[in-house]
């Protein structure tokens, strides 16, 4: 348990009442259940993760300050292309349809969000960020197939059916 020797239960708690949910809190109720006695392999299975991490976790604690250690430290990467509020705009555009901004197309696709971009900010997105913008709004990027209201479902079944038996041959 030399990893926590330095920390005590109480401290932990404290920590534990400041900590949102998520991976943060995880570690830091990792933590205390190792300085209550907990093996790591059982902490492990009890968290989802293999005992490495469950170490990797602990040793945060004897590395770094209490109120840090559950937290990562920020992760570099290229500054977005939209302001915050210009993003949380977007997003707020794509749970609408695009009928409702002016555009003929009745649902999103990634082309329609990479031309609704360098429209509306000035923005250029490539096809595959425009699919991962669309992924954090929670929508389907692939693209809609239309089905006749009018079609016979038994028609439409037999159709199938010989699709099938024809891509065996």
């Amino acid at each position: 348990m030399g990893r926590l020797d330095d920390i005590t239960l109480e401290q932990l708690h404290e920590v534990k009442k400041k900590t949102d949910e998520g991976k943060p809190r995880e570690r830091i109720i990792a933590a205390i259940g190792r300085k209550q006695g907990d093996e790591i392999q059982t902490l492990a299975e009890r968290h989802g993760v293999v005992e490495k991490t469950i170490r990797n976790w602990l040793d945060r604690f004897a590395e770094e300050p209490i109120e840090q250690a559950p937290y990562d430290a920020p992760k570099p990467g290229r500054p977005s292309k939209l302001e915050e509020h210009e993003r949380e705009e977007l997003f707020e555009h794509l749970q609408q349809p695009p009928t409702e901004l002016g555009y003929e197309q009745q649902a999103w696709s990634t082309k329609l969000l990479v031309h609704h971009v360098r429209e509306e900010y000035g923005v250029e997105y490539s096809g595959g960020h425009a699919r991962k913008l669309m992924g954090k709004a929670e929508l389907s990027w692939r693209t809609a197939r239309p089905r006749n209201h009018e079609a016979d479902p038994e028609q439409e079944a037999e159709f199938q059916e010989t699709v099938q038996k024809n891509a065996q041959n």
